[in-house]
């Protein structure tokens, strides 16, 4: 490993290795909404998404809170990255949860309570302070 590589590894702490892992997830989550396949489209769920949104817009604002994660990883100021990936996994959650309760999407109390128990660990995290370890 190059003195660069070291020393980029060296600055990253266990949040900014979280933010990390978070920034995969929004950017996979971003090219799965991009290039869906026909048939994924026409599934209830990518219909709800596409009837308020483009898919191209869904996958440029989960893109872009993976791009804040990416790069706020590797500083000492994270909050930017945390509550971004909070929101956006608490907003997808709700607005599964809206088409649920409205009855358009008949499983999307599924697709809240995975995006909301993701926005809780993603909120335990963020209480974590670098180099140390939460007292709760």
């Amino acid at each position: 490993m190059t003195d660069h590589l070291r020393a980029l590894r060296g600055r990253l702490s266990q949040r900014g290795a979280c933010l990390l892992i978070l920034a995969a997830v929004d950017v996979i989550y971003a090219y799965g909404l991009a290039y869906a396949p026909s048939e994924t489209r026409a599934t209830p769920t990518y219909s709800f998404l596409a009837a308020l949104l483009p898919l191209p817009v869904w996958a440029s604002i989960w893109a872009a809170v993976g791009g804040i994660c990416l790069v706020q990883a590797w500083t000492r100021r994270d909050r930017v990255a945390y509550a971004a990936a909070t929101a956006l996994k608490v907003g997808w959650a709700l607005l599964h949860l809206g088409a649920w309760a409205f009855g358009v999407l008949p499983r999307g109390y599924v697709s809240a309570a995975i995006w909301l128990l993701g926005a809780g660990f993603v909120m335990i995290v963020a209480t974590v302070p670098k180099g140390g370890r939460s007292d709760w």
